[in-house]
């Protein structure tokens, strides 16, 4: 039995060298858009993970952009 995805991100665009695009949480049913990758964390952050809040910028400041 497979679980159901906790978020699914849609990338739109690449306009100015950042990504835009949405992020749709399946359990809620919300779409909410984002700007630029810190952005695109920072929903992820706030929405995905509500009770253990990940700190998911600790993350990103290690990987090799």
């Amino acid at each position: 039995m497979s679980q159901p995805p906790v978020f699914e991100i849609t990338v739109t665009s690449t306009a100015n060298s950042e990504w835009q695009g949405t992020v749709f949480f399946p359990v809620s049913g919300e779409r909410l858009p984002f700007e630029s990758l810190l952005q695109l964390v920072k929903v992820i952050e706030a929405n995905a993970f509500p009770l253990s809040k990940p700190d998911l910028a600790v993350l990103l400041s290690r990987m090799d952009l």
